[in-house]
C-alpha cells in the first residue's frame, strides 16, 4: 500500500477529473454502432490483438477498454449499468486520482497478459473493480434478477469460487489474463485480504477450541 500511496501522490501534479462514466458511454456507443452497422464489424477493430498492434494498429492498446460485453442487448445493458455503478462508486469513494491509478494498473496488467498470450480482454479488469467494491462495501445489497436481495460479500465469494474453478480447468491464456488483470486488486487489497483470512482462521480455531472444551 505504501507503493500505491507514493504512486498516487505523483498524480497530484496532474488535474484528474472523474472519467469513468465516459468510458461506459463510449462502450455503449460501440455496442450501438455494432448493432446498427454490423458489416463494419467495429468491435473486431477495437479488440486487443497483438499481431495487429505489431502491424501498426496501436490504438488497440487503449480501444480494448471500451469493447462492450458481447451479450444480447438487455444483458449487455445490465452489464454496462453494473460497470457504471461500480466504477463511479469507487471513483466517488477514492477520488478520481486513486481510482485512475487502480484502473490504469488493471489496464496495464491486461496489456502485459496480451503480450504473452497475443490476445487481450477487459473482462477481468472490470471484475477487479467489482471485487474492490465488494471489499469496501461487503454488506451492501443488490437485487439479483431485480427480486432477490444478495449482499455483495456473498456475490463476490460466488464469483471468486467460479474464477478459481475457471483458473483450474481453463487454458493457459485465460489463466495469464486472470492473474495479470487482477494484480491491481492484490496491490491495493492484498494486505487487507491476508488479514481477513488470518482473522477467519483464528476465529475458526477459537471456535474449535471452545467446542472441544465444552465436550470435556
Amino acid at each position: 500500500m505504501n507503493i500505491m500511496n507514493r504512486l498516487e501522490r505523483k498524480l497530484y501534479r496532474l488535474r484528474v477529473e472523474p472519467f469513468f462514466r465516459y468510458i461506459i458511454f463510449a462502450m455503449a456507443g460501440v455496442y450501438l454502432l455494432q448493432m446498427l452497422f454490423p458489416p463494419f464489424n467495429l468491435i473486431s477493430k477495437l479488440l486487443l490483438v497483438m499481431p495487429m498492434v505489431y502491424l501498426g494498429e496501436v490504438w488497440r492498446l487503449i480501444s480494448f477498454l471500451i469493447v462492450p460485453p458481447l451479450y444480447d442487448p438487455f444483458s449487455a445493458l445490465l452489464n454496462m449499468y453494473f460497470y457504471y455503478f461500480i466504477g463511479t462508486s469507487l471513483e466517488s469513494k477514492w477520488g478520481a486520482r486513486r481510482f485512475l491509478l487502480y484502473f490504469l494498473l488493471g489496464a496495464l496488467g491486461a496489456v502485459l497478459a496480451a503480450l504473452i498470450t497475443q490476445v487481450g480482454t477487459n473482462h477481468f479488469l472490470y471484475m477487479s473493480m467489482f471485487f474492490a467494491f465488494s471489499l469496501l462495501h461487503p454488506e451492501q445489497e443488490l437485487l439479483l434478477f431485480f427480486v432477490l436481495p444478495v449482499k455483495m460479500k456473498w456475490l463476490a465469494l460466488f464469483n471468486a469460487v467460479y474464477y478459481i474453478y475457471m483458473f483450474i480447468v481453463g487454458d493457459w491464456p485465460q489463466r495469464v489474463a486472470m492473474i495479470f488483470s487482477l494484480l491491481n486488486l492484490f496491490l491495493f487489497f492484498g494486505g487487507d485480504m491476508l488479514t481477513m483470512i488470518r482473522d477467519s482462521i483464528n476465529h475458526w480455531q477459537r471456535k474449535r477450541r471452545f467446542q472441544n472444551a465444552q465436550r470435556r
